[in-house]
């Protein structure tokens, strides 16, 4: 079984290649890669050309110019496997920062169905989830869930790790809208609004920490104007995506309401929460 990876990189060398190696250890299942390269400097890219020149991974590289972040790159790598007819059984989207179990994907191979898409959840160090399944339970509030959930159809993902079937992956696209985040969200939504079943595997399928929220918008310790220029800026929450995510998925009552509640409440400095934003 031939899986093609899908992934953005910019500047994690040393995470990319580990990522790359760890999907390697696998008998039964091979991987075949496109990846869009955001303009690295630290020598990603000339390791990725090193790599498929020596013919030991079979990757379709896409140079960027370093503005397409997450969102734009996935959606340019994607649209560039259609349009060049790339076809496969199986298309994983992933984070290059994940470190796969040896194997895993040996054990998952009787678990895919062409009918399904199927999530592989992610640990962090401390063996906790960060990544996985996502559920929403009363309006635009969601709950994240990993590998116990077997009995649970998910609305939407964290694409750290998303195995997509040929047919649904050919019907649904990465919307452009989107600087850097909600994109991920965004197309699972598209997947399970067709009525396509969307689960996640027994096990976890490896390790990569969650976001270090101090380090964003969500960090209430920070001044406000800091707060309010981080959720701003790309990798932030901007009010732009952020309005039009609710709108497409939620409609317009709920964008209106939703996309200034943030606002609202790092001015009080109450507690702000990406899923009840």
């Amino acid at each position: 079984m031939k899986i093609l990876a899908i992934f953005t990189c910019f500047n994690r060398k040393e995470l990319t290649k580990r990522g790359m190696v760890t999907l390697s250890e696998n008998k039964d299942v091979t991987f075949d890669y496109v990846i869009l390269d955001d303009n690295s400097s630290d020598g990603t890219r000339e390791m990725l050309k090193q790599m498929r020149d020596d013919g030991a991974y079979q990757i379709n590289l896409i140079e960027g110019d370093g503005s397409n972040f997450w969102n734009g790159g996935m959606h340019k790598a994607i649209e560039y496997i259609k349009n060049t007819h790339m076809d496969y059984d199986y298309y994983m989207l992933m984070n290059d920062d994940t470190k796969f179990v040896p194997g895993i994907f040996d054990e998952i191979l009787p678990s895919l169905n062409n009918k399904k898409v199927l999530i592989g959840a992610i640990h962090g160090e401390d063996g906790k989830l960060s990544y996985g399944g996502i559920k929403y339970v009363k309006g635009i509030k969601y709950k994240k869930y990993g590998p116990e959930a077997q009995d649970v159809c998910f609305d939407t993902f964290n694409a750290n790790c998303v195995i997509v079937p040929h047919d649904i992956f050919m019907e649904v696209s990465i919307d452009p809208y989107y600087q850097h985040s909600i994109g991920d969200f965004d197309y699972g939504l598209q997947i399970s609004k067709k009525g396509h079943e969307i689960r996640i595997y027994s096990k976890y399928v490896g390790e990569c920490n969650d976001t270090d929220l101090s380090k964003t918008w969500q960090n209430e310790s920070l001044p406000r104007l800091e707060r309010i220029r981080l959720k701003e800026s790309r990798k932030g929450l901007p009010f732009a995506d952020w309005f039009h995510f609710l709108y497409k998925n939620f409609g317009l009552g709920t964008a209106i309401v939703r996309s200034i509640t943030p606002y609202i409440r790092i001015l009080l400095g109450t507690k702000t929460r990406y899923s009840g934003a």
